[in-house]
């Protein structure tokens, strides 16, 4: 592979990376001892993929999630999942019944339900718990699947409101019936069908969730004396969950007709990271938290208008709040097999996962820093790489690969460290 790296930070890169092993279910975590210096006592600590649906990022992710319960305390796991279907997953894994690939059948969306390796960690944190003294938390952090649906979210509200406030559910009966005709497998196909739905129809749907969500924030106190405070966080939790993703369909609709606003976009990340915020505050002082989501979702910094990505992306906005509490480590690789997404709107999901070959390592991106190294796994600490690149006023790499392409960030200062694999593979659930 003929890779020009910024010279001269690959070099340096090469001395300084600390080499992971990949899965070793059974060995010590030693290697893992520069990732425990790294995070010091950060209460939520990001865990990062530059592409879903990859083997080597599930099978590491699940090495180091063991490592940060097992040896550093950590008491929940947070992922890019339905909140409502994270509700159920938690109860799953700390022993309720049911059949996990069942519980995360299409089109629940999301990471871990589309990662044969994101389920086999949601299987191990199920045997966790059952010896553990203090059973490990699972949330799902997420719109309802991936944005293709309200259902998700808004049935449980129906359900809730019934017996409280039968005013308020026929707003939520109306939202599921206008809303009906977008459902998809994910935002982008609800996004395709808004460009053929009558704009008055549309107009209504979020004029009617915007009335709900007004009726359940102003009368909060009355819902807490009906329901009682926990029924209600889960209720407010889900009404912001379809308003958000009426949101988020809206600006990618906007996007395909060709008028994008990185402001509209980043509503699915806004909710990603109230959700994430709203977990530490409803969680015990001493709760520290593992995320797992797209490296896109956990940057640190924002992204500049003028690109078809979120202007404030989760990770910028939980950086803000939480400052050295909140660390992000991406991951990404340096060649083997990706995933290529073809958008077709015959399929549910309005596009296509076909394998492909990841692209060698732009000049100018951080994949390109690792260029060299040995055939493992290795993790850069950028916060060193930062200062070193600006003690010596040399050039830092602007590009991460995303897929089978590479997006503008400044990966120094978006992540605390970038997690490299040199080859990796397809997860079980895709092959090719």
């Amino acid at each position: 592979m003929n890779i020009t790296p910024p010279a001269p930070l690959a070099p340096w890169t090469r001395r300084n990376a600390a080499p992971l092993a990949l899965s070793a279910a059974d060995a010590s975590f030693d290697d893992l001892a520069p990732l425990s210096r790294l995070i010091g006592s950060a209460r939520v600590v990001a865990l990062g993929e530059g592409s879903h649906r990859i083997r080597e990022y599930g099978l590491l992710r699940h090495r180091i999630l063991r490592f940060l319960i097992q040896e550093c305390g950590f008491t929940a796991y947070a992922a890019e999942l339905g909140t409502t279907i994270g509700r159920a997953v938690d109860a799953w894994t700390r022993g309720g019944d049911g059949d996990l690939d069942t519980l995360l059948a299409p089109p629940s969306g999301g990471y871990p339900a589309q990662s044969a390796e994101g389920r086999d960690t949601l299987r191990w944190l199920r045997a966790h718990n059952a010896e553990a003294e203090l059973p490990v938390r699972f949330a799902g952090l997420d719109i309802p699947a991936a944005g293709g649906s309200l259902a998700p979210a808004l049935e449980p509200v129906a359900r809730s409101l019934a017996g409280i406030d039968p005013r308020a559910a026929l707003y939520v009966h109306t939202a599921l019936e206008l809303s009906e005709p977008l459902a998809g497998a994910s935002g982008l196909a609800s996004a395709q069908a808004r460009l053929t739905l009558d704009a008055a129809v549309q107009d209504r749907l979020s004029t009617v969730l915007g009335q709900l969500l007004n009726r359940i924030t102003a009368t909060r106190e009355a819902y807490i004396d009906s329901a009682g405070p926990a029924v209600y966080a889960d209720m407010l939790s889900d009404v912001w969950a379809a308003w958000r993703t009426d949101q988020m369909q809206r600006a990618m609709a906007g996007l395909f007709a060709g008028k994008p606003d990185a402001v509209d976009l980043s509503a699915r990340d806004r909710y990603l990271a109230d959700s994430l915020l709203e977990l530490l505050d409803r969680s015990a002082p001493d709760t520290r938290i593992v995320l797992a989501a797209h490296n896109a979702h956990i940057q640190r910094t924002p992204n500049p208008d003028g690109v078809s990505l979120p202007r404030i992306p989760m990770g910028h906005a939980l950086a803000q709040q939480l400052g050295t509490d909140y660390v992000s480590l991406a991951m990404t690789s340096t060649g083997g097999r990706t995933v290529k997404n073809v958008p077709d709107p015959a399929h549910p999901a309005g596009m296509r996962q076909c394998p492909t070959d990841a692209p060698a390592p732009a000049p100018e991106s951080v994949e390109a820093l690792f260029a060299g190294n040995p055939a493992a796994p290795a993790m850069l600490d950028t916060r060193a790489l930062r200062a070193h690149a600006r003690r010596h006023g040399l050039p830092e790499p602007t590009l991460i690969r995303m897929d089978d392409g590479f997006i503008p960030v400044p990966a120094v200062d978006a992540y605390d460290a970038v997690i490299c694999i040199p080859h990796t593979t397809l997860s079980a659930d895709l092959t090719g």
